[in-house]
């Protein structure tokens, strides 16, 4: 395993043995509010890139597979120091997607309360209150986008690389297996589904996005000439 890698799943594995075992009150802290939310502070939109759901170890087991098995060609690809940044700008890029949907649907929910009569006061209590809706309101954690960058990276980079996956009797190419997996999350951000579920569809989306650009820009410019380590 590359030393970036290794180093991500190890502060990964330190913040969910930290915030969910020794000191359970720094969940809330280190979680990614809305940003219009009281909670919010200005380093959750890194420190939730490192946070998962405590309430489901698959959560980060599933995350720090997929970094660990696609994540090291990368490195080795991008270089140490590159291969961090686009593991962050992959995260900031869901959390952006993320922040850019609650937001609009943020102002609309206001707008229309507001025009129906309801003072701003009751607005405010009920937005940060008990009526509020888990899937919107509730606090964004994990790796997921940054892992989903990753992906998208690596379907660029070794689109023909076959991938076998439980249940599927044969390989499939990653540009295909990859490149499903991201259309249902765009079909899932844009609630075609019809499905409701606590999974950041959009944050993936957006992962996936910075990742692709990312990856494509640096192979574009001659990444070897340009390596910063």
């Amino acid at each position: 395993m590359t030393p970036v890698v290794k180093g991500i799943i190890i502060l990964n594995v330190v913040f969910y043995i930290g915030t969910v075992f020794i000191a359970p009150g720094l969940y809330d802290t280190f979680a990614l509010h809305f940003f219009e939310d009281p909670r919010f502070q200005i380093w959750q939109p890194i420190t939730h890139m490192f946070m998962h759901d405590s309430a489901n170890f698959l959560h980060i087991l599933m995350n720090m597979y997929v970094l660990a098995i696609f994540g090291p060609p990368l490195e080795r690809w991008m270089g140490n120091n590159k291969f961090i940044f686009f593991y962050l700008s992959s995260g900031i890029g869901a959390y952006l997607l993320t922040t850019g949907i609650d937001y609009y649907d943020y102002i609309t929910w206001t707008n229309e309360a507001i025009e129906a009569g309801v003072t701003q006061a009751v607005v405010d209590q009920q937005l940060f209150g008990t009526i509020s809706d888990p899937n919107f309101w509730g606090v964004m954690v994990g790796a997921s986008g940054c892992t989903f960058g990753v992906l998208a990276g690596f379907a660029f980079l070794y689109p023909n690389v076959k991938l076998q996956i439980l249940f599927i009797p044969f390989p499939i190419a990653a540009k295909w297996l990859i490149g499903a997996y991201f259309a249902y999350e765009t079909i899932a951000t844009l609630g075609i589904t019809g499905v409701q579920d606590n999974i950041g569809h959009a944050a993936h989306v957006g992962g996936a996005i910075v990742g692709f650009i990312i990856t494509w820009y640096w192979k574009r410019n001659s990444m070897d000439k340009y390596r910063w380590d």
